[in-house]
Order: structure tokens, then C-alpha cells, then sequence
């Protein structure tokens, strides 16, 4: 197993369903985990492609791995952003400037601190949580800093602060369940574009859009449910994020819930199209997307 100081010999455990394998060590001041990508096999140099480690005690602001729980007592694994890879411009500015998963603010020794969600140890989709992150550590260290500077002037001095809306959703029954699936949406939607030769690109404040390479073209707000508050921030954010762009932008709310004809009449009404998803295998399969792409 090879990293930017040198190797050594270790047995991993392999997932082939997430197709990511991982090796845990203790070391003095931390629990260690190391995940890389693809099935090892004995006898092969493997590459590390991402860590995710936790201090002994929770203190250890050198650390990246940070375990949290939120209102409901519900406990969090999330990141402070800091990766490495011994590749210039590799590191926390690079990822967090082009993570595409979720954003947390959590209170840390009496001070507000932003972190990287990895994901919810209670939910049934942490395994893929996890496997989504190591991807996305992957995906942006293949990015050269060069390409991921911002290439639309007009958008760099638009400021805007985001209002945080639920991200928790309740079960008709009244158990709590969060699953926090917005960053597996993302980078699914993010494939599926790809595949069809698609220009792609986020920013802190647009989840996801196409471009050809000089304008936006389509602009993508995903939410993981059809809530009013989640419909709210969704026009919002396609509206006012669109604002910057000179040229008209097809704008496009990701829902996996089906609108009903009024809200839907609305939306049309003022240029969102829907874009549904359903879970197959915890995995999102989006149902009309090559319908609405065509502008």
C-alpha cells in the first residue's frame, strides 16, 4: 500500500458492492483509516485515495475526522476538508472549493465550525455515504487547480449568504430518521450527466450545472424531498443563483417525489422544470432526465 512518504504491507477489508476497500491502523494520537478504490489484490501496490481519521479524544484539530451528533442525539462522521496526495495545490482550499456533498456548521468548543459530512452512522445508506465521499476525495484530487478557477467572470463578485432549511425529515410514524442523501444525488445526477457528454460544474452556492465552457446553460438544485420548506429554498436558490448568468438558463429542481398538477402548473409557469428520482438499490434513477435536457 503506497502514500506520498512511502508503502507497507496490510491486510484490507474489500467491499465490492461500494468497490472500495479500507485499512484501519492505531496510531499514537488517532484511529487511522485509509480507503482506496478498485479490488486489491495480494501481491499489488495499491494507492491510498482518501483518510478519514479520528483522535482518541475529540480535540485534535490536526485531524480531519470529527464525530458529531445533531438535536436528535443522532451522531454524525464529518471532515474539516484537509486532504493530501503530495500533488501541488492538493489540499483543503482545492476540495472544499469543489466538494459536491453537504456542508455541516457544528458547535466545537464553544465556536462555530464548518465541516465536510461523510455521514450518518445511523442510516442504512452510511455505507454508500462513505464510498460517495472517498469518490469525491478522488474526483477532486484528479482536478487541476488550473481547471476548477472559476471561468465565469460575471459570476465571481455575486455574494450571497444561504438561509439553512430543514434538513430533517419525519416519518409519518413520528420516528426521527435522517438520511441525508443530498451528496449521493449529486454525484449520481453529476455521472449521469457526464455519460451524455455533458460539461459540468458546482460552486459553494449552485449544486450542480452544464456549461460550454464559456456560459451556464442549465442550472440543477437537488432536494431530498418535496417538504414545503425544501420546494421554498429550491425556487429560491434557482432564481437568485441564476441572477449572475447574462444568458438565459434552463433551471431545473431535482425532487424524488412527483408534483401535483397545481404546483407543477406554477413551477412551469415560471421556468423550474421537475426532474424526479426514485431508489433502486440506494442508488437515485433518474425517470425523465433526457426529456428535460434539451433545450
Amino acid at each position: 500500500m503506497g502514500y506520498p512518504s512511502g508503502r507497507f504491507l496490510d491486510t484490507v477489508k474489500y467491499s465490492p458492492e461500494l468497490n472500495i476497500w479500507i485499512s484501519v491502523r492505531e496510531h499514537d494520537n488517532k484511529y487511522w483509516n485509509g480507503f482506496g478504490i478498485g479490488e486489491p489484490k495480494e501481491g499489488q501496490n495499491k494507492s491510498l485515495k482518501g483518510e478519514i481519521n479520528f483522535a482518541y479524544d475529540g480535540k485534535n484539530k490536526r485531524i480531519s475526522g470529527v464525530f458529531a451528533h445533531d438535536d436528535s442525539g443522532r451522531v454524525l462522521a464529518l471532515h474539516r476538508g484537509k486532504i493530501g496526495g503530495g500533488k501541488k495545490g492538493v489540499g483543503k482550499k482545492l476540495f472544499t472549493e469543489n466538494f459536491r456533498g453537504d456542508f455541516l456548521t457544528a458547535i466545537e468548543e464553544d465556536s462555530e465550525t464548518k465541516f465536510c459530512l461523510v455521514g450518518d452512522l445511523n442510516s442504512t445508506y452510511f455505507p454508500i455515504q462513505v464510498a460517495t465521499f472517498i469518490k469525491e476525495i478522488q474526483r477532486v484530487k484528479n482536478l487541476s487547480y488550473k481547471a476548477t478557477t472559476n471561468e465565469f467572470s460575471e459570476l465571481e463578485n455575486f455574494n450571497y449568504t444561504a438561509e439553512h432549511f430543514g434538513r430533517i425529515e419525519t416519518e409519518k410514524s413520528g420516528k426521527m430518521e435522517i438520511e441525508r442523501t443530498h451528496g449521493i444525488v449529486v454525484n449520481e445526477l453529476a455521472q449521469e450527466l457526464q455519460r451524455r457528454n455533458y460539461l459540468i460544474g458546482n460552486d459553494k452556492n449552485r449544486d450542480l450545472y452544464t456549461h460550454n465552457t464559456k456560459q451556464i446553460d442549465r442550472l440543477f438544485e437537488i432536494k431530498t424531498s418535496c417538504a414545503t420548506q425544501n420546494l421554498y429554498a429550491a425556487v429560491g436558490q434557482l432564481i437568485v443563483y441564476s441572477i449572475p448568468i447574462k444568458k438565459p438558463v434552463a433551471l431545473f429542481i431535482v425532487i424524488p417525489d412527483q408534483l401535483n398538477s397545481r404546483v407543477l402548473t406554477r413551477l412551469l409557469g415560471i421556468g423550474i422544470k421537475p426532474i424526479y428520482y426514485k431508489w433502486m438499490n440506494s442508488i437515485p434513477i433518474f425517470e425523465n432526465l433526457d426529456e428535460n435536457l434539451n433545450l
